[in-house]
């Protein structure tokens, strides 16, 4: 909590698919609370297109938290921040800035890199192809249709898996030497299988009372089972299991 009374918290994600939307969604419906989002990867898009070189985006991103935290302090009941790890410049140095000023953390991750990896790239697919099902192809909400079937590029499913374990690794090597155990940590498959059980966690763990009916906004755009969701699935499983990722499949 900030000196003037604000609770201020950071959502943090390696990436994206873990859930984040839901339970920001659920904390930014709640009177009194207020949460940006991706500040970060604003600044680095921008930074990257405007040709700046990284240590003036770092400098970017540290100015617009310091600038998040003068606004809010005083003013705001509960403040905060969802963040993508992978947006971050100089991610230590940022952890230790939000930790300076008593920002809460919530890291959320994906222990199923592939099933992270098959999410990601059907929702990239839904952002070239949108029909007007959906508001928008990163979040499903609950009263629209499932996304259906789809090909899948296997060799871009195999890379990403990958990617996404090197960046929850780097996450949680950064998280540990800032905040040293004291983050609440969500794992994915805990959310989805009781989003509100962990949505209350996350509030008690933010010092704040849960609303008495948590509406969920958003639903799963892909199935537990990744044989319903995949045209290609003999040949991509095929493919995960030549590449050492079988344990991520269904049993």
């Amino acid at each position: 909590m900030n000196a003037r009374g604000t609770i201020f918290f950071a959502i943090l994600m390696p990436w994206g698919r873990v859930g984040s939307n839901l339970v920001c969604a659920t904390l930014s419906q709640t009177p009194g609370v207020s949460v940006d989002n991706e500040p970060t990867t604003r600044i680095r898009t921008e930074g990257h297109r405007n040709g700046l070189c990284r240590a003036e985006v770092a400098k970017q991103q540290s100015t617009q938290l310091e600038e998040f935290v003068d606004t809010h302090a005083g003013v705001t009941p509960v403040a905060g921040l969802k963040l993508s790890h992978r947006s971050l410049v100089e991610p230590e140095s940022y952890l230790l800035q939000l930790r300076e000023h008593g920002f809460k953390l919530v890291t959320m991750t994906r222990g199923n890199h592939l099933k992270a990896a098959i999410s990601q790239l059907r929702a990239q697919e839904r952002a070239t192809q949108m029909t007007g099902e959906w508001n928008s192809p990163w979040a499903v909400r609950a009263e629209e249709p499932k996304p259906g079937p789809a090909s899948i590029d296997i060799e871009k499913a195999i890379r990403l898996t990958a990617i996404f374990a090197k960046m929850e690794a780097s996450l949680e090597k950064s998280v540990e030497s800032v905040f040293e155990g004291i983050a609440l940590r969500i794992e994915y498959e805990e959310l989805a299988s009781d989003p509100v059980e962990t949505i209350e966690l996350i509030f008690g763990y933010l010092g704040l009372v849960a609303p008495e009916t948590i509406a969920l906004r958003y639903r799963k755009a892909t199935s537990d089972r990744l044989s319903d969701d995949i045209c290609n699935y003999a040949e991509f499983e095929a493919a995960v299991e030549a590449a050492g990722y079988s344990h991520f499949l269904e049993p």
